[in-house]
């Protein structure tokens, strides 16, 4: 029975000292970050697109300007400090990439909301025109990164998300 007990009490206090040094390096990180030691990765929107390029082809888009992110998505270009859109050839395709840099990060959310109900007008546009587009627009991917936002819709998301990460480590 006493082997039992001291099982426990080491079991016990492994738990204990696991969770202690998981506390300790949550809070030294946090301190260290906070102090500006750590920083975290803050690419260019060029290097990203060059990252994305090497993993897909994206001859079957057109990069576009602000005109064109202002018609597609009511976006300011005056908001951001860098972006980068690529979006379909013909209105028939739903692919499209977009890379967004915000000037404040207080806008992600915003804007994300605008990309969001965007997507469902697609989808709601494409569902019964296009199935094969559609099943693009509903495997989106949107996802925030600091002062960064990222709209993917393409048969290689999951590829371009992982370039996309590639460039923040």
């Amino acid at each position: 029975m006493s082997a039992v007990k001291t099982f426990k009490t080491k079991a016990y206090r492994m738990i204990t000292l696991g969770v202690l040094s998981a506390i300790t390096f949550t809070f030294i990180f946090i301190t260290i970050k906070r102090c500006g030691i750590i920083q975290i990765k803050n690419p260019k929107v060029s290097s990203i697109v060059g990252n994305i390029k090497n993993s897909t082809d994206l001859s079957l888009l057109n990069e576009c300007d602000k005109s064109k992110l202002r018609k597609l998505y009511n976006i300011n270009a005056g908001d951001l400090e860098e972006f980068r859109l690529y979006a379909p050839k013909t209105n028939m395709d739903a692919n499209q990439i977009l890379i967004l840099k915000v000037k404040d990060q207080n806008q992600i959310e915003a804007i994300k909301e605008n990309l969001e109900n965007q997507i469902s007008r697609q989808a709601a546009s494409f569902k019964d025109y296009r199935p094969d587009q559609y099943d693009l627009i509903e495997n989106y991917s949107l996802k925030a990164k600091g002062k960064y936002l990222f709209l993917v819709v393409s048969k290689d998301v999951d590829k371009i998300i992982k370039s996309i990460n590639h460039s923040f480590l």
